[in-house]
Order: C-alpha cells, then sequence, then structure tokens
C-alpha cells in the first residue's frame, strides 16, 4: 500500500494566504492608527468628535488579530514552551508537534462553533451596534469564524505533515520563512 502524499498544494495556499492576511492586518492597524489620530485632532483643534473611532478601531483590531492567527500558526510564531521539546529526538518532537496541532485544531474548532453561531445570531436578529454609526453586527463578526475556520485548516494541516514526519513518510516540516527571518537579514 502506498503512502498518502502530503498535502503540498494546500500547505502552499495556506501559507500565500497567511501572508496575504498579514499584509492586510498591518494595513488595518495602519488605518486605525490613522482613525485614531483623526479623532484626536477632531478633538484637539475642533473641540468634536467623529464618534466612530473608537468602535471601528475595536473592529479593525479583531481583524487585524483574527488575520494574524493564520500567519502565526503556518510560520509557527505561537508561544510555546520549547524547555522539554528541545531536548527530544526529531521524530518524537515531531509526533509531539503534531499531537499540539491536533489540540489546536480542537481548541479552533471549539472557538468556531461559538463565534458562528454569535455571528449567526447577529444575521438572524439584524443586530446593530449601539454606538452612533448603527453598524450591523454581522459586518465585523463575520471574520472570527472564517478566521477560525482558516487556523482549524490550518492546524489539522500541521498535525497531518507532523504524523507524517513521525512515522518516517515525510521530512520534518518546516515552517513558513520570510525576507525578515532569513539569517542574511538577521546579519544584516
Amino acid at each position: 500500500m502506498k503512502a498518502v502524499a502530503p498535502p503540498d498544494r494546500l500547505g502552499r495556499a495556506l501559507d500565500r494566504l497567511g501572508s496575504g492576511a498579514l499584509t492586510a492586518s498591518a494595513c488595518m492597524l495602519l488605518l486605525m492608527m490613522v482613525l485614531m489620530c483623526v479623532e484626536i485632532a477632531a478633538r484637539l483643534f475642533f473641540k468634536t468628535s467623529i464618534q466612530i473611532s473608537e468602535e471601528y478601531s475595536g473592529y479593525l483590531f479583531t481583524w487585524a488579530t483574527m488575520g494574524g492567527f493564520l500567519y502565526a500558526q503556518r510560520s509557527d510564531r505561537f508561544l510555546r514552551v520549547d524547555a522539554l521539546r528541545n531536548v527530544l529526538p526529531v521524530r518524537v518532537r515531531a509526533a509531539v508537534d503534531g499531537l499540539a496541532a491536533l489540540a489546536g485544531a480542537v481548541l479552533s474548532l471549539i472557538l468556531l462553533e461559538a463565534t458562528w453561531d454569535t455571528f449567526y445570531s447577529s444575521v438572524l436578529f439584524e443586530t446593530t451596534s449601539m454606538q452612533y454609526s448603527e453598524t450591523p453586527l454581522y459586518l465585523p463578526q463575520v471574520i472570527m469564524p472564517v478566521g477560525f475556520a482558516l487556523l482549524t485548516l490550518a492546524f489539522l494541516h500541521t498535525a497531518f505533515a507532523q504524523w507524517r514526519a513521525a512515522c518516517g513518510l515525510a521530512p520534518v516540516p518546516q515552517p513558513m520563512v520570510i525576507a525578515a527571518d532569513s539569517p542574511k537579514a538577521v546579519q544584516e
């Protein structure tokens, strides 16, 4: 029986999506900064408020955070304690990483279900914010179930790749590397 080929296409797609989400997150943080600066200037010079800066900054921060999760998972940037992990043999480490990825997938799935319920309730009851803008809440909430669905998929992909490596069917997967992570960039 031939072993199943690793899901390279899915991994590459998740890597590209993670990089794009990181870029979008950076743009949202920049937009949030501009929004706050406009609010400060309006209060300081015109003694008025644009009345949406706090609300929309919260929405932008949520979107930026959810966008950063996929990149963090794909580039191995989530926090973890490596003291014991680093002394394990490579295949055992891959098995432990696979179990950790599976645990991350389960947690992401639970969060997906919870955020889907919140999003669906907002759509069903046409809930709007209590702020001046009366923004339909499903608009800022839609990113949460989408983000957790992508994060679940990424964790499952990682778990599968790590378990294949633990069984000796594939090389140990390496995290996505960006230009700033390369040894040349670090030395300069």
